[in-house]
């Protein structure tokens, strides 16, 4: 039986913080101490709040790179191609070289729609890679592979990179719906962890690229709105039948 398998992200771990980064600015600009710097930060939160933005609205972006995340993403290879040609990140993906399918891992990357009507296909596939494998190296085996495939890849990107670049191309609406959805579950994923700088990408994201909206004319009655953001968001997760999740629907409430 063939194995198809939905998109997953698992955010493996963060570095750095908002907090830190607010305080370094009393360390840099004005010769405060590490421990003094944090302190004053503690005790005014709100200094937080208006230093990030600050830096955010003047363009300041160079120290958002002091924070940053990875994560464990399983996508279609068709995915992973589009992933990596993000240069300004750390990638670590599953090899067709070396991994053995033969050994139980064959599984697929589809949207529901289309798997139904793919799986022959792909069952096929399958068997012509088991076979190819009785007398070829997984190496040569792999040209039989389809895009399809499903690949899981290690991917690293600091917080300037993330958040002002790739967030802005991939979760627009001409981009490629399973980019969209991962893109989307990634940020998920940062809202309580840099709730700052999260909450004003979300606000201010349909100015961050240029075509972010690119055909929302032919959406908008679709959703019953023309709000880019929450049109990309229901497309992306309504054709992988997917759920969105709770922190994702709290921004998209006005919360």
């Amino acid at each position: 039986m063939v194995n198809i398998i939905k998109p997953r992200v698992e955010l493996v771990l963060t570095w750095g913080n908002e907090e830190l980064i607010a305080a370094m600015t009393d360390v840099i600009y004005r010769a405060h101490t590490i421990e003094d710097a944090m302190r004053k930060v503690k005790e005014k939160p709100e200094l937080v709040t208006r230093r990030i933005i600050s830096f955010l609205w003047d363009g300041h972006h160079s120290v958002l790179e002091f924070m940053g995340a990875s994560w464990l993403i399983e996508g279609s290879r068709a995915f992973t191609h589009e992933l990596v040609r993000h240069r300004v990140a750390s990638y670590w993906q599953e090899s067709q070289r070396y991994v053995d399918y033969t050994k139980g891992q064959l599984r697929y990357v589809l949207p529901p729609n289309l798997a139904s009507d793919w799986t022959s296909h792909l069952d096929n596939v399958s068997q012509a890679y088991i076979k190819a494998r009785e007398g070829f190296a997984p190496e040569d085996a792999r040209y039989l592979l389809p895009n399809a495939m499903a690949s899981r890849v290690w991917v690293q990107m600091n917080a300037r990179e993330f958040f002002l670049n790739f967030i802005p191309l991939r979760t627009g609406l001409g981009a490629f719906h399973e980019i969209r959805l991962i893109t989307w579950l990634m940020f998920t994923t940062l809202i309580d962890k840099f709730p700052i700088t999260a909450r004003w990408i979300w606000e201010n994201l349909p100015r961050l690229h240029p075509d972010y909206c690119r055909g929302i004319d032919k959406l908008k009655d679709l959703y019953g709105t023309d709000d880019c953001r929450l049109v990309s968001i229901e497309d992306s997760f309504r054709r992988w039948q997917i759920e969105i999740p709770e922190t994702l629907r709290a921004l998209m409430g006005g919360k």
